[in-house]
């Protein structure tokens, strides 16, 4: 039930931040740090397995995806510092928590090349760990090169067999976060997000 939960919830920020993303070929591409991922070492939804968030260390934060600007990482459910980035980097708003427990920050870089959302920690220590990090044009890409406009099977040439594949989707899962490769009716990726799996 849980699984079903995080599923809508995915769902539901794809669409809102599909709304929120423009085009904008100015800047220069970035990339991210992304090892490719093996096959076999992949977990979750497909062939018959489900993912038990409570099953992943919630520790292995430098076991997650991560996306990297400026020689910064951002990975996936870990804490995220905005003091590293200049503040005329990005615009910061607020939003309702998805998960509807507060208020989630929301960073938008490069004139919404890419975006970030993080949300306050539970230990009352005043971090926000990164819940997703949205590619919103081709104006960056992964480390492998994987970038808004490729198509399925470039993808697949890069990362390999996806852990979860529907016709709107792949999915790459690695520590307590994975990948999302959104797929359009012509075959080619229209937006790529790195999410966290603990999104309560």
């Amino acid at each position: 039930m849980k699984f079903t939960k995080v599923a809508a919830i995915m769902m539901g920020l794809s669409i809102a931040g599909a709304t929120l993303c423009a085009c904008n070929n100015a800047p220069q591409p970035v990339s991210s740090d992304i090892s490719v991922i093996s096959t076999q070492s992949q977990v979750g939804p497909g062939n018959g397995e489900t993912i038990n968030v409570a099953d992943i260390d919630k520790n292995a934060a430098s076991g997650n995806f991560k996306f990297t600007y400026k020689g910064v990482d951002i990975i996936c459910s870990a804490a995220f510092d905005d003091s590293k980035f200049d503040k005329s980097e990005y615009e910061l708003t607020q939003q309702a928590s998805c998960a509807g427990q507060g208020l989630d920050y929301v960073y938008v870089f490069k004139g919404g090349s890419f975006q970030v959302v993080s949300h306050p920690m539970d230990d009352n220590s005043g971090e926000a760990k990164v819940m997703y990090v949205m590619l919103c044009d081709d104006t960056v890409a992964t480390a492998e090169g994987v970038y808004i406009g490729n198509t399925v099977d470039q993808v697949k040439a890069a990362y390999g067999e996806p852990s979860e594949q529907e016709d709107t989707f792949l999915k790459y899962f690695k520590g307590t976060s994975f990948i999302q490769f959104d797929i359009d009716e012509k075959g080619v990726v229209s937006a790529i997000t790195y999410f966290s799996t603990d999104l309560s």
